[in-house]
């Protein structure tokens, strides 16, 4: 690459992640204002030619983004660099996450590790170098090629470390001294994963409460950050950009007229029991609980969930079910859905004219909070309940949830009755808890004007020209 057409490298490593960094207008805005630069997406979706036709442009490249799977070396110190952050319990968040993986058999010996860790291999018990020791022994051949073809000013990534497909760029970067961006696009990454997120030059985050945590938990220095709001909801707070409720209600086969209670749901291995709360509401709204209210169900499936879980439920009238999302290639953590535009117009349209909303501790209900839309949580299981650790209860104990509890703004419902009373306070009175929704919008926001993504793209501009030594150029030799 000439260093007179310098280059970004983006990477997208799932149909999520390019709805929230390409369709947002950031790559557009990036495009515009470094006309001297190439962009590289690094993505599985190379392989996918509506995506590839979607993004072209003269200087734009699309390559594949491999998965990757720590093996060898970088495993066994990844092992006990995790077991010495777990064994910090640091958050409540990962206190439940230590008793899941214990109930689970997925990690052991966790106490002995972070003492060995502590022995031979201190800096990875440190908020300041935990990945140091694997940047410095673990490299990437693959990567390392790459890099040297394509000779990068920057990488950008969709988070700072917890996506596995993405730690050989960042890595790599490390290594090579490249700087790195992270647009860290989901709320609990601080305070409720089981490892802790790498340090990049420039995290990139949705709020000052993400903010704090970086810094309490994973050691960023306050200049590091920079809080933009939430680009993936820029459209929720832009005029003019909703369907009407007859037109929304004829896409999905919807009575306009009807109550709309929508069921948002969870991936099956997190929770397993979505058929039963059916059951409850069917059984609910047939023996006419909601009166004077007509009710019919939507079921919107998660990306990660199947259509074949809810055939029970075809034939039943006062029952919709959707998985709006276009299916492409599959990403190395197994999501094989495109988060689309058009898809991001079609939730928008669901959380506003819904009367309830119905999921479990999900970012669903910030998104609902956004449009004012009642939402109760699940916090029960199927016929029986589960033990602690296999339970939806857990999740009301997340530190990034009880930031939504914690402001009166959701009817948590602990049983199934519960669940049902919950739903008929709020067709009765839509305004319950609204003082509760508006305070859950501002603080996970920050920002409420539709320009997130434009905050973003500046502040990689700004790093763009910052670290290339670069001003705007009047014309490009790069196209």
């Amino acid at each position: 690459m000439s260093q007179s057409c310098p280059a970004i490298l983006v990477s997208v490593p799932h149909g999520a992640a390019a709805g929230n960094m390409l369709r947002t207008g950031t790559l557009a805005r990036l495009l515009t204002a470094t006309d001297d630069a190439r962009v590289h997406v690094l993505s599985p979706m190379a392989r996918d030619a509506e995506f590839t036709r979607e993004v072209a442009h003269p200087r734009v490249t699309v390559e594949d983004l491999p998965p990757h799977t720590p093996a060898g070396l970088e495993a066994r110190l990844l092992s006990l660099m995790q077991a010495s952050y777990i064994d910090s319990e640091i958050t409540e968040s990962v206190r439940v996450r230590r008793i899941e993986a214990y109930e689970n058999g997925t990690i052991r010996w966790v106490r002995g590790k972070r003492l060995l860790t502590q022995a031979i291999a201190p800096s990875m018990a440190r908020q300041d170098s935990r990945y140091a020791l694997s940047d410095r022994l673990v490299s990437h051949p693959g990567v390392e090629a790459l890099f040297d073809r394509l000779q990068p000013a920057m990488l950008v990534t969709s988070s700072p470390g917890l996506i596995f497909a993405e730690v050989p760029l960042l890595r790599t970067a490390v290594r090579r001294g490249v700087w790195s961006a992270a647009i860290d696009a989901s709320w609990d990454n601080f305070t409720n994963k089981l490892l802790p997120v790498r340090r990049v030059d420039r995290l990139i985050v949705w709020n000052d409460l993400m903010k704090q945590q970086a810094i309490d938990f994973h050691g960023y220095q306050e200049a590091a950050i920079r809080v933009v709001g939430t680009p993936q909801w820029d459209r929720y707070f832009r005029e003019g950009s909703l369907s009407s409720r007859d037109e929304f209600s004829r896409r999905i086969g919807a009575d306009p007229s009807a109550k709309l209670v929508t069921v948002t749901t969870t991936p099956r291995a997190l929770f397993s029991h979505h058929d039963h709360v059916l059951r409850v509401l069917v059984a609910a709204v047939r023996r006419g609980v909601f009166a004077p209210h007509r009710v019919q169900i939507l079921v919107r499936l998660h990306p990660r969930d199947e259509r074949e879980h809810y055939d029970e439920f075809n034939d039943v009238p006062e029952v919709i079910v959707e998985k709006p999302f276009r299916g492409t290639v599959r990403a190395g953590d197994g999501m094989a859905v495109d988060v689309t535009a058009n898809s991001q117009r079609h939730l928008a349209d669901t959380l506003r004219h819904s009367d309830v909303v119905i999921n479990v501790a999900s970012t669903i209900a910030v998104e609902a909070a956004i449009f004012d839309t009642p939402i109760v949580n699940i916090a029960f299981d199927g016929e029986t309940a589960s033990p602690f650790a296999r339970s939806s209860r857990r999740y009301y104990r997340f530190v990034h949830y009880t930031n939504v509890t914690r402001h009166d703004s959701v009817i948590v419902a602990w049983t199934p009755d519960e669940l049902v009373a919950g739903v008929k306070r709020y067709l009765d009175d839509p305004s319950l808890h609204a003082a509760g929704r508006r305070a859950v919008a501002r603080e996970q926001c920050q920002f409420m004007d539709g320009r997130a993504s434009e905050r973003i793209a500046d502040v990689l501009i700004d790093d763009f020209r910052r670290v290339t030594g670069r001003v705007p150029a009047e014309q490009s030799s790069c196209a």
